[in-house]
Parts: C-alpha cells; sequence; structure tokens
C-alpha cells in the first residue's frame, strides 16, 4: 500500500480506532511501515507524538537492525563451520562418542575411561573371577560367575 492510500485509511479509520498507548508502534504493526515513515505519516495527519516517543521508537528499530544483523552473522559463521558428520567419533572430552542426547550433547568414553582400559590387565581386573576348566572347576563350591555357593546337606 502506498502513502496515499495509507494516509487515506488511517484518517477514516485507523485513528478513530487505535486505542493503544504507543501510536508509532501501532501504526508501523497495522501498516507494516518502519519507525521513521510511521513518524512522518503520523505527523502528516496531526497526530502528536513527543521527542521522547519519536527517540525510543527510533532506537528500538536500530536495535532490532543490529540484532538481526548478528543473527545473520551468527547463521553465516554456523553454516562456514565443518558439519559434524557421521565420522566425528571422538572429540577433546570423548575418545569414542556412542551418541548424542536429544539435547545435542555427546556421551560415550571419556579419554580418561580408554586409558584404564587400554592395559588388557586392568581389563581384566574389572571382570569377575571364573574358573572354567581348571582344577576345581565348578565342583569348588563356586558357580559360574565365581561366586560361592552355599551347599546343603544332601547336595551333591
Amino acid at each position: 500500500m502506498n502513502r496515499e492510500r495509507r494516509l487515506q485509511s488511517a484518517a477514516a479509520s485507523w485513528i478513530k480506532t487505535y486505542h493503544g498507548s504507543s501510536y508509532i508502534r501501532g501504526y508501523r504493526k497495522h501498516f507494516g511501515v518502519n519507525a521513521e515513515t510511521a513518524i512522518t505519516e503520523l505527523r502528516m495527519l496531526g497526530v502528536q507524538l513527543s521527542d521522547d516517543a519519536v527517540r525510543k521508537a527510533k532506537e528500538s528499530e536500530q536495535a532490532a537492525a543490529r540484532e538481526k544483523q548478528l543473527r545473520k552473522e551468527k547463521r553465516r559463521k554456523r553454516q562456514q563451520e565443518p558439519q559434524r558428520g557421521e565420522d566425528s567419533w571422538s572429540d577433546e572430552t570423548f575418545a569414542y562418542i556412542a551418541g548424542y542426547t536429544g539435547w545435542g550433547v555427546p556421551y560415550g568414553v571419556t579419554w580418561e575411561e580408554m586409558e584404564s582400559f587400554a592395559d588388557q590387565e586392568s581389563l581384566y581386573a574389572t571382570l569377575p573371577h571364573r574358573n572354567w576348566g581348571q582344577q576345581g572347576g565348578m565342583d569348588s563350591g563356586k558357580d559360574a560367575t565365581g561366586f560361592m555357593i552355599e551347599r546343603q546337606e544332601g547336595d551333591e
């Protein structure tokens, strides 16, 4: 809508029906114009605008433009970064990344855990002791996991 049609529409209906506290913001939203255009056209229609309201509207629009520019730069940087692909199995915290939570937090085996498992002896030390096929074996009073079994009278 061009300026002439906006002014006719505003003069005919919008100003009479608007009951908000900020004419500038209401005009901007209703007609889809920037703050400078809204201020100019409202003054053309004879609406009294305080210097403070004009200053706040301009500052608000400048702040919104800065925020938009920051979002745009952040998006551009994110697109330029190498994407985390299927081949990223480790990082500075995890030796093996098994997956990611719904929030994007990785989980898996940390470098510290990997170092503790690097030595085969320490890996076997974490398992329960088994006596399969050795002297005593299954008949030594231990079950398959290596724990002692309490035998009752008459069991053999």
